[in-house]
């Protein structure tokens, strides 16, 4: 039986990733919102890349001229916003998969750095396990809307789950090993999948 558009849409992963991003646009509504913190998150990738047209068409494409790190903006913003800087992302970093995997990097070094993932971040004792309570806190304090969930599998493992998240599992790759890196995992592995129309997983552990 053929598989209906609407059917693609929802449930199979695109041809590219642009157009994966491109189909997980079509999914959100009016109320999925991001913080801004995740745009300047972004653009301070796209410009550590020395491509400061690429900044600016990013902005232009988006409507807004800066972006508040508090303030809520749809979440289709910031899809068109990674989907038109992917190309260039991906000549920098060698594909468009790594390209999304090291913006999860450097857009969750930032959040670890200012506000509220500062504090976080300054938490003592530090270690990788206290992560499975404040990824979790720390996504729903950036994000309107999914279900976020650590589950252990091991004294150094563990599953992150994913529900109704707008950007592609290397994203959260990217997320996750920043994340443990910063508290004081050392030889990450992170391996994600999805697992549904907007669902992934990614297993995790470190030494």
């Amino acid at each position: 039986m053929a598989v209906t558009s609407s059917a693609r849409t929802r449930w199979e992963k695109a041809d590219t990733w642009e157009q994966e991003l491109e189909r997980r646009m079509c999914l959100a509504t009016s109320e999925d919102t991001i913080r801004g913190m995740l745009f300047n998150g972004t653009l301070e990738v796209l410009r550590t890349v020395g491509d400061g047209s690429l900044v600016q068409r990013c902005v232009e494409e988006c409507g807004e001229s800066r972006f508040l790190d508090f303030f809520s903006y749809p979440v289709r913003m910031h899809c068109q916003m990674v989907s038109t800087a992917l190309p260039v992302l991906a000549e920098e970093f060698g594909n468009s998969e790594e390209a999304l995997r090291q913006l999860g990097r450097l857009v969750a070094n930032r959040f670890m750095r200012v506000g509220a993932g500062k504090v976080m971040l300054s938490l003592t004792p530090r270690s990788p396990r206290q992560l499975g309570y404040s990824l979790p806190m720390a996504y729903r304090m950036a994000v309107s809307f999914g279900q976020y969930e650590v589950q252990w599998t091991g004294a150094r493992s563990g599953r992150f789950i994913l529900k109704r998240d707008f950007m592609p599992h290397p994203f959260h790759e990217g997320v996750m090993e920043m994340s443990l890196s910063m508290w004081g995992g050392r030889e990450v592995k992170v391996s994600g999948r999805p697992t549904g129309g907007l669902d992934s997983e990614c297993d995790f552990c470190w030494q």
